[in-house]
């Protein structure tokens, strides 16, 4: 079976690089390492997966760890090997990839498996996760629920920085249980501003189904917290889950 890498991010590379993810960061590590790398010894090979531009593969690596990421987007680990030097990178869709090693532990943050668009690829992502990793190894990732997207994807505003500005658009369809954000960004240059406009989207996956998905990947046991359980605070902790698998 042949998979398309999913290359939607590309564009949105630079714009995310810049303006993305740093509150959520500081909000999720302590709950990495609480949940996953409280369990490893210093040193052990941990798997980033959809890693994005690296500024949380960094953060890992800090920590002790030998990180390998990996990302469908060419243009977000183009940002990641600059933001986290010295770690091992790989442009690969989770749905297909074959790194020939295992790893001692795994995580996927910000809610990147949301962006994979059906339960059949879910279930390719978990099983590829659950090949790379060790027996008795354990995978974190977290995804939003439902009440996240109607309340945040049927919204628009703007982020407006002196020399980068960003206009999102974004629908959360109930009945196909799809959310799509159209984006565009004005990035300063030498010759003056120039403007991207592009798409991104992601699924809703019911949680029970997620579960099960998990088990039949190969994954033994699954756990549920809720992000504001674990000490996440305000919006990015709003209808958020993070799931524990072991392997």
């Amino acid at each position: 079976m042949t998979i398309e890498r999913n290359s939607e991010f590309d564009p949105f590379a630079s714009t995310y690089n810049r303006l993305w993810g740093a509150e959520y960061h500081a909000q999720a590590f302590p709950i990495v390492e609480k949940l996953l790398l409280s369990r490893l010894r210093t040193g052990a090979e941990v798997l980033d997966v959809c890693c994005g531009t690296g500024q949380f593969t960094a953060r890992v690596a800090r920590a002790g760890f030998e990180v390998h990421g990996i990302d469908a987007s060419e243009g977000m680990i183009d940002y990641a090997r600059r933001n986290a030097p010295g770690v091992e990178f790989t442009v690969a869709d989770v749905r297909a990839f074959a790194l020939g090693r295992k790893f001692e532990g795994g995580y996927s943050v910000f809610e990147s498996l949301n962006h994979v668009p059906d339960l059949n690829g879910l279930e390719l992502a978990f099983q590829n996760v659950r090949h790379h990793l060790r027996t008795g190894a354990a995978f974190l990732f977290d995804l939003n629920r439902e009440d996240a997207f109607l309340v945040y994807w049927n919204d628009t505003h703007a982020i407006v920085e002196p020399d980068h500005v960003c206009a999102l658009r974004s629908h959360y369809d109930e009945q196909t249980r799809a959310a799509t954000c159209n984006i565009t960004a004005f990035e300063q240059v030498k010759e003056g501003w120039k403007r991207s406009d592009f798409t991104v989207r992601q699924t809703c996956h019911e949680m029970d189904c997620v579960c099960e998905a998990v088990k039949r990947a190969g994954f033994r046991e699954v756990t549920l917290y809720d992000s504001r359980d674990l000490g996440m605070r305000g919006d990015i902790a709003f209808a958020r889950t993070f799931f524990l698998a072991m392997a």
